[in-house]
């Protein structure tokens, strides 16, 4: 992430040179001028399809359906309604952003290819609607179109290239808002894990359907000012060969760059305009430029504005490096009286294998609670039950009084509610603090259009964020790392990271599961300390731990599962002793001295 914005800094300053002295150059050549123009149209389409592919993992092949849509509005409303363009245009991106989120909403059902193909037939419905309505005029499309024009001023083939461009640059500062904000990040987080987005309190289903919304909108405003500016739409003009420029302009210039986007437009636009004269040999030109890219520049054209950097120093997160002191967790306390976590009777099935059977038990506000039980026990299937990421088969679970029992991940989280995973999902693409920041993601309060518009609330609720973090990486010793990529980390600092994203929000409520697996003697004593000044605070914890040493040195009271089934509740002493317990580890009665391994 850091890197795709570190790339735009260096290149747009560049681009908007090269936009002006273009369009300075190419005053008195009509035919350049349409270049550029087309050029300018074609990039608001492609930092859409951009954002949407390289900063969320969701491909489209249906942006042509989109553009279809902001052009005919353009065309039907000024030719039969008298309308101008500015409102005309606003019907056209109205009507792609309603329908960009039933396409997301058709999107949350399909992955992979399957995405392609649902998006791609999307493009194919509305192609024909409009080969075939004559209220759109058919096959021949919509002609007569009145000249660009802004509030009934009409705008001359140099006026034109500069709104266009104009425009275009509009769509590019929106979507960098977007990308440095809590959206950003959760594009960011789901692209490279949803599962642990999830868990961190972003809501997965509702940032796809903003991204399919957001690439919806700025394709039909690209088809809105190429109407306004070609004066004609026919449907060929927008089929399946569109949608596959687009692919091409955000591949070719870098997918999840700004400035890529643009660089992929200029070059199709180019390509597309001034080869005409070589029409057949278009898709050969198209064909050897996408394989030299492949082989020498994986990461696009963008991507030759900054060498490729594996390491970041701290502050190059883009962010000031908050003052010592400015942000301090206090004490934490739970929101309601009752009991924090309340297990009654949960079950969990897979089939006709039972993984949990009516497990009960509550937690008291404040204690560390640790579950214990040898490998598939159920343990993980029960925390998995509790955070959401899997709704149990039978039961009641009460968090806070709330009855969340099926409630997805991102729901429980905004209670106060933090987790870890068994094996450290971390988000590789992103830096140590940008990790950590995903972990407050439920203490921000900026929506989209705050982030969209980079509203003072937003810069606000940004810098807040990363007080938060920047502290909380203090606290664990992680300062020092923050501009690190998380894939660049050793095994013992993924597992420190992902308690410090877990921790970040001052959760009420801490759910660790194995935290010590795989740490040496000294990550180990630095687990403990960590995990005891979190309930000095007040933290609830229930922890899933292999390490007895640790549990029993650490825990108030310890609970034991055995094939799903709930043996043992009590002190650690209690707990070590009891016969079901040692039985559950060795297979059988203990002989004299054999319990010491659990001890």
């Amino acid at each position: 992430m850091i890197e795709r914005l570190g790339r735009d800094v260096r290149a747009l300053p560049v681009l908007a040179l090269a936009v002006v002295v273009y369009g300075m150059a190419a005053h008195g050549s009509a035919f350049a001028l349409q270049v550029g123009t087309y050029a300018a149209i074609f990039a608001v389409g492609a930092l859409g399809l951009s954002l949407l592919l390289g900063n969320s993992a969701q491909i489209s092949l249906g942006q042509a359906g989109f553009f279809a849509l902001g052009a005919y509005a353009v065309a039907w409303l000024t030719t039969n309604a008298g309308w101008g363009f500015i409102p005309a245009a606003v019907v056209g991106v109205f009507a792609a952003t309603c329908v960009g989120v039933g396409v997301g909403l058709i999107a949350l059902r399909f992955a992979g290819h399957y995405l392609a193909m649902a998006t791609l037939a999307f493009g194919l419905i509305v192609y024909g609607v409009f080969s075939q309505l004559d209220a759109f005029g058919g096959v021949n499309g919509i002609t007569d179109i009145p000249p660009l024009d802004v509030f009934r001023y009409p705008l001359s083939n140099v006026a034109a290239y500069w709104f266009a461009w104009l425009v275009a640059a509009l769509a590019a500062w929106t979507t960098w808002n977007l990308l440095r904000s809590r959206t950003g990040r959760a594009f960011a987080a789901l692209s490279g894990d949803p599962l642990a987005a999830q868990v961190a309190g972003v809501p997965v289903k509702r940032y796809k359907l903003l991204a399919f919304a957001y690439a919806g909108a700025l394709a039909g405003l690209s088809g809105a000012l190429y109407a306004g500016y070609l004066g004609l739409v026919i449907p060929t003009a927008m089929g399946v060969q569109l949608s596959i420029d687009f692919l091409l302009m955000a591949v070719l210039g870098g997918s999840g760059n700004i400035s890529g986007a643009v660089i992929g437009a200029a070059l199709v636009a180019g390509l597309d305009v001034a080869g005409h004269a070589w029409e057949n040999w278009r898709p050969v030109a198209y064909g050897v430029l996408v394989v030299c890219v492949v082989i020498f520049f994986p990461g696009g054209i963008a991507g030759l504005y900054v060498r490729r950097r594996r390491r970041a120093r701290p502050t190059e997160s883009g962010a000031e490096v908050p003052r010592a002191g400015a942000h301090s967790a206090g004490r934490v306390t739970p929101p309601s009286a009752q009991s924090p976590l309340c297990v009654e009777h949960v079950g969990k099935r897979f089939g006709g294998l039972v993984a949990v059977r009516d497990v009960s038990f509550a937690l008291e506000a404040g204690r560390l609670t640790s579950l214990i039980g040898p490998n598939g026990a159920g343990k993980t299937t029960l925390f998995n039950a509790i955070s959401g990421v899997s709704a149990p088969s039978a039961g009641e679970i009460r968090i806070g009084g709330h009855a969340v029992a099926g409630w997805p991940a991102h729901r429980i989280a905004a209670l106060g509610v933090g987790r870890s995973f068994q094996n450290a999902r971390l988000f590789a693409d992103l830096t140590v603090l940008e990790n950590v920041v995903l972990g407050a993601f439920r203490c921000e309060r900026a929506g989209f259009a705050a982030d969209l518009l980079a509203l003072r609330t937003a810069r606000r609720s940004e810098r807040e964020v990363l007080e938060r973090a920047w502290a909380t990486l203090r606290e664990l010793g992680l300062e020092s790392r923050a501009g690190v990529y998380a894939r660049d980390l050793a095994f013992g600092e993924r597992r420190r990271v992902e308690l410090a994203r877990a921790v970040v929000s001052e959760p009420w409520l801490l759910l660790l599961d194995e935290p010590a697996a795989g740490l040496n003697a000294q990550e180990r004593g630095r687990l403990r300390r960590d995990v005891l000044t979190l309930r000095e605070r007040g933290v609830t914890m229930l922890l899933i731990e292999h390490d007895m040493r640790l549990v029993m040195s650490i825990s108030d009271r310890v609970l034991v599962l055995n094939f799903g089934e709930l043996i043992a509740d009590g002190t650690p002493a209690a707990v070590r002793d009891d016969p079901a317990v040692i039985a559950a580890y060795l297979g059988a009665a203990p002989e004299s001295g054999e319990a010491e391994s659990l001890r």
